[in-house]
This record gives structure tokens, C-alpha cells and sequence, in this order.
């Protein structure tokens, strides 16, 4: 029976389409350019040949191409003017209170960009926690230890979670520990991955709703964030 909500943050809570996550993404092509004093279309390349066999840019940087300086790193990724990649989005707060599940959110990015975005949509006091990438000492998703070290801290374990994220990796990783994954994604090009690996797919964060009613398992417990 599901209990419990763990869900990632970028491109999840909000959609893929917003401008942060291309800026995300540019940002970080231009901090492996400069870290690694190569042409940005030659950081493209090696990050893409690099990361699957990595959670995050950052820990392929660390191990591969360190010692970097994650604080560096960080601020360069996440500035503050990045909030304004954003746009307002005045459902999300009573459609999340409306879940009738407790919630975490569990995300390979560092806390002071959590807390902004939460911020942002007025929605940082809904959550039983957030977890960051530093919480886990940069090992996140979809490493093991990074799933398992979040429910221990909230107290659910992953038979009892849902886990809810855009990329497939990650919510690969959950499965593999004995978890239920749905992917979120906007524009239906991992409907076949979906459908073969058994994950969930809703375009949306606002398609949960239905899939946890048309998969009853799930609680009907009162949320604690109303």
C-alpha cells in the first residue's frame, strides 16, 4: 500500500518546458568548459559520453575530472537571477495540499536552489522534508543509498513510497531497490520506456491525482499539510 510521496524537484514539481531547466543545462556546459578549459561544444560532447555512467554532472566531474570545487560549482549553476527562468504557478500549492499523501522531495540539486524554488511557489511548508544533494555527500539519485537514506530520515520505507521524477535513470534506480516509479514527462517520449520497464507516466505533476486513484493501493490517510 502506498503512503508515502517521494518526489524530485526540477522538471517535476514544475514542467520541463520552463526555462530553467535549459538554463540549468547551459550553465553547467559552461562551468565543464571552463573547468576543463575546452571549447563549450567540446564540454557538450564529453558530458554526454560521461554521464551515464554518473547520477549528476557534478559527481562526473569529481570523479573523473577533479578535484573540483563544489561550492564553485554550485554558485555557478545556481545563481540567484535563476529564479527568473520561472513562471508563477497559482494551482500547485492547493493541488499538492489536496494529495492525500504525506510528501518529501528528494533532489540531486543543492539546498540553496531547493529552498528558491519552493520559495518561489509558495510551497516550501508542505513537505515532510527536502533532501538535497548534499545531504547524501554527493552521491544523489539514482545511487542507492541516496533513496534509502531519504526514507529513513522521514521514517517510510520504499515498498510503502511512490517515487515520482523525469528522468528514467533515477526512476530506474528506485526500482531497482524494490520501489514504484512514475515518470513525469511532458511531451510522451518515454511512453514505450515506460511501458516496458513498468513505470508509471503522467505528463504532469497534476496527473498523480488520477494515477493514484486509478491505482488503488494507495492510502486514503489525511494529509498533514492542509
Amino acid at each position: 500500500m502506498i503512503r508515502h510521496l517521494l518526489l524530485d524537484l526540477d522538471n517535476t514539481l514544475y514542467r520541463a518546458s520552463e526555462g530553467m531547466d535549459e538554463g540549468i543545462t547551459r550553465r553547467m556546459l559552461f562551468f565543464v568548459a571552463r573547468h576543463l578549459n575546452v571549447p563549450f561544444e567540446e564540454a557538450v560532447t564529453l558530458r554526454s559520453s560521461g554521464m551515464p555512467r554518473y547520477g549528476t554532472t557534478l559527481e562526473w566531474l569529481r570523479v573523473e575530472h577533479g578535484p573540483i570545487d563544489e561550492n564553485d560549482y554550485f554558485a555557478a549553476v545556481h545563481p540567484e537571477e535563476e529564479i527568473e527562468e520561472l513562471r508563477p504557478d497559482p494551482k500547485l500549492r492547493p493541488f499538492l495540499q489536496s494529495l492525500p499523501l504525506p510528501i518529501t522531495v528528494l533532489t540531486n540539486s543543492p539546498m540553496i536552489h531547493a529552498q528558491r524554488v519552493l520559495r518561489y511557489y509558495g510551497i516550501e511548508d508542505l513537505f515532510v522534508g527536502v533532501y538535497d544533494i548534499t545531504f547524501h555527500k554527493g552521491v544523489g539519485k539514482p545511487h542507492p543509498e541516496a533513496f534509502q537514506n531519504t526514507l529513513k530520515a522521514v521514517g517510510y520505507s520504499v515498498e510503502e513510497t511512490l517515487f515520482v521524477d523525469d528522468l528514467p535513470k533515477y526512476a530506474r534506480g528506485f526500482q531497482a531497490i524494490g520501489g514504484k516509479s512514475v515518470l513525469v514527462d511532458e511531451s510522451g517520449k518515454h511512453a514505450e520506456l515506460a511501458k516496458a520497464e513498468g513505470f508509471g507516466l503522467i505528463p504532469s505533476i497534476y496527473g498523480l491525482e488520477d494515477y493514484l486513484r486509478q491505482n488503488s493501493d494507495a492510502s486514503s490517510a489525511t494529509s498533514p499539510r492542509d
